[in-house]
């Protein structure tokens, strides 16, 4: 008897033991999940904690490494070869993204690959000698064995049908519920579903190459387009250059976001432009312009172009700025601190393409990234030392982008207390406000070293700086708000800084009349094609005079601003002002209130 029930409950114990191997283990489910979230959860975690970029491709790599245990699930038996397979195929995708961020201190992006293959073999490899450091080789040997020690310890799952269904059904709305959120609650089309997950899984290995490239290749696609229609365009009829017997190098700087209230030069109490203002004296000083639109491509598109607001298309049908200085015999150059190529910026990548030469700094995958427009300033220094007779150089600065602490080094945070700002800032606004006017400071550092380079190299010439829109910071207490919002305006978004320096021997030769006066003329970016071509001694058939703001002939026109493809709702702000400024011909200074009118907050909604 005692004998039977030991043989029994030895046995009920042998079974017991049994149903525990065959117990599906969450330990062994997040070991697997951590295996496959090394690849791209460790490069996001230095992007993040390096301050390169924020946090959105980490969460994204968090949500799609789940991908990856689907096929665990279904085929149990097999878990570790598959993972190992899987692994090899993450390792060898995360080491581009991994050694690009080692070698150059960017995201891995689209961009990079356009670089790549824009560039030739000796290109590459002397960027690869001047980057390469030896410590990269035992730190490749670490990074490759701690996912090795991880697989080798794995064991197989043992999921019930019922949790292979249920999981996997789990895993496949966590990692498609992009394209799920945009097709079955916000009623998108599949197109934007689709783009919206791709976007969403760029940020995790293999994606950042396999979506990488799709995006390359159908970017590449649009932009060859554009480039190819604007070969067939007819060149400028009766151009003709003043100074096509001189020697010169024009240089139009572009920034980006900056708001001229926000800075010294335009009266603003902080010396967030100390440098401008040191120079004052050898400036023009325009305090009086105004950009089209609050946005940069649709702003380019009309002040690089013929293009305006009432025919915003004519930067498809006609010449552009860089087509006119090829025509008139200069040699183009286009440096760029913005992002080189996605779908967004495909415009700008064919503006630059236009040009003779182009040189693209900036190739991270998102905008929020730790990327200085200092470094435009070694390639401009190189290119004033190219021995073309005559030269354009187009400077397209990231500038005051929003997510400002991202646009200055931490040698110009200077502005951090509270005492001097607006009373209405609550403790987030505050330090958002004086990230923006530190991006001011450094933008100013970066603008007055572009001229300061060139007058050192260059005895003949000019440049002009403008922002391509400006950025509302919290500068209205009746709504506090940061960004641009073009269905409300407000003067922030819109009230653009724009300055040109000259040469003495440019201003001999090229002298403008009553400089006093015309600084202080209401005037649109959108026009800037005549008044770049009046500064540059370049006139043809279509030049319209009184559209170039240094022109004697000059005749205010409206300034529109708003969306074109409702011209119904175009504000004209000669006829309608932002109530915080005054604009008039004669006004010696924009001058901004804390407190916005009644009129203002109407003008909100138009």
């Amino acid at each position: 008897m005692l004998s039977g029930l030991q043989n029994s409950e030895n046995s009920f114990k042998n079974n017991k033991s049994g149903n525990n191997i065959n117990t599906f283990s969450w330990s062994g489910f997040w070991q697997y999940y951590f295996f496959f979230f090394y690849f791209s959860g460790l490069y996001q975690i230095i992007i993040f904690a390096s301050g390169t970029a924020s946090g959105v491709g980490l969460r994204q790599a968090i949500y799609m490494s789940f991908l990856w245990l689907i096929p665990i699930l279904l085929f149990p038996k097999y878990s570790k070869l598959i993972s190992g397979i899987t692994g090899l195929i993450l390792w060898a995708t995360s080491l581009v993204s991994m050694g690009y961020l080692a070698l150059y201190g960017q995201d891995f992006s689209q961009s990079v690959l356009f670089i790549i293959f824009e560039s030739n073999f000796n290109e590459s490899k002397e960027f690869l000698e001047s980057y390469f450091r030896f410590w990269m080789l035992p730190a490749l040997v670490v990074y490759s064995l701690i996912p090795w020690f991880i697989w080798k310890y794995l064991k197989p799952l043992t999921p019930s049908k019922p949790q292979q269904i249920y999981l996997t059904l789990s895993l496949l709305f966590i990692v498609g519920w992009p394209a799920i959120n945009q097709l079955l609650i916000k009623h998108e089309n599949f197109d934007s579903a689709l783009n919206k997950q791709i976007n969403r899984m760029e940020p995790a290995a293999p994606w950042q190459l396999v979506m990488g490239y799709i995006k390359y290749k159908n970017t590449l696609a649009d932009i060859e387009k554009h480039l190819l229609a604007n070969k067939k365009l007819p060149p400028i009829a009766g151009l003709y250059s003043k100074n096509a017997h001189h020697n010169n190098t024009l240089v139009l700087v572009i920034g980006e976001s900056t708001n001229r209230q926000r800075m010294s030069l335009y009266g603003y109490p902080r010396k967030t432009t100390p440098k401008l203002d040191a120079i004052k004296d050898e400036l023009l000083v325009f305090d009086n312009i105004y950009s089209p639109r609050p946005y940069t491509i649709e702003t380019l598109q009309q002040v690089l172009t013929f293009a305006d607001q009432k025919n915003p298309d004519l930067y498809l049908k006609k010449p552009t700025l860089i087509n006119i200085m090829k025509q008139a015999g200069y040699k183009t150059y286009w440096i760029t601190n913005q992002q080189t190529q996605t779908k967004r910026n495909t415009m700008l990548t064919t503006f630059s393409k236009q040009a003779d030469e182009q040189i693209y700094l900036n190739n991270n995958r998102m905008q929020d990234s730790s990327q200085y427009d200092g470094k435009v300033i070694e390639p401009f220094k190189k290119i004033l030392n190219d021995t073309a007779e005559k030269k354009f150089i187009v400077i397209h600065l990231l500038g005051t982008h929003r997510k400002y602490h991202y646009r200055f080094p931490e040698e110009f945070a200077l502005f951090k207390g509270k005492d001097d700002l607006p009373r209405w800032l609550n403790t987030r606004q505050i330090e958002e406000y004086n990230d923006y006017d530190n991006a001011v400071l450094y933008n100013d550092f970066v603008v007055s070293s572009i001229i300061s380079e060139f007058k050192a190299s260059q005895d003949h010439g000019l440049l002009v700086y403008f922002s391509d829109h400006g950025e509302e910071v919290y500068d209205n207490a009746a709504k506090p708000f940061a960004g641009r919002n073009e269905g409300a305006p407000t003067s922030a978004m819109y009230t653009v800084p724009f300055i040109v320096w000259r040469s003495d021997s440019w201003k001999q030769e090229n002298p403008l009349a009553d400089e006093q006066q015309l600084v202080h003329r209401t005037y649109s970016t959108s026009d800037f094609v005549y008044t770049w071509s009046d500064l540059a001694g370049i006139v043809f058939n279509e030049f319209d005079p009184t559209r170039s703001i240094v022109s004697q002939d000059f005749q205010p026109h409206p300034v529109w601003i708003g969306d074109p493809s409702t011209p119904s709702r175009l504000r004209d702000l000669q006829k309608q002002p932002f109530a915080d400024l005054k604009i008039t011909e004669d006004s010696s200074r924009a001058v901004m209130h804390s407190e916005p009118s009644e009129s203002d907050s109407r003008s909100q909604i138009l």
